[in-house]
């Protein structure tokens, strides 16, 4: 669960369950308390599916927005711009490598399980960025 619908559901908690001992203590009726509690449960699910359906709206955008900053980058004539990215890439690479095979290594060679997480997760999002970003460029120009 992402933070902004943890944020909007724990809201909505607080009031349904307000509003669910207010009604326990005026409704009388066993089947009119079941009944209030079950529209209880319909809006907070239709709060938290708003809130889901919020923040994958959000992330679209964010992900839209980057893509057309990528390609603002590349259809500029600027050569600077076009290398900045795949050069900060080997750069960063390049030193994280280092810094994991040297670190602690003058007798026995091991990398730390820090290291393995940290290239782990750099590799997912080069990959899911780089591939992604491309197969995202490729559809576009379909389209025009």
């Amino acid at each position: 669960m992402g933070w902004f619908q943890s944020l909007v559901s724990g809201g909505v908690d607080k009031v349904v369950d307000s509003v669910g001992k207010a009604i326990d203590e005026l409704v009388t009726s066993d089947h009119e308390r079941l009944q209030m509690q079950a529209e209880l449960a319909k809006i907070k699910l239709e709060a938290e599916l708003n809130a889901t359906k919020m923040e994958i709206d959000a992330d679209a955008k964010i992900e839209e927005e980057v893509s057309k900053r990528w390609t603002a980058d590349m259809a500029g004539d600027d050569p600077f711009a076009k290398r900045v990215r795949p050069f900060s890439l080997v750069y960063l690479l390049l030193v994280v490598s280092a810094l994991a095979f040297l670190d602690g290594n003058l007798l026995a060679f091991a990398v730390k399980e820090s290291y393995i997480d940290l290239f782990q997760t750099l590799l997912m999002l080069v990959f899911g960025a780089y591939f992604g970003g491309r197969t995202l460029e490729k559809i576009i120009n379909r389209k025009r």
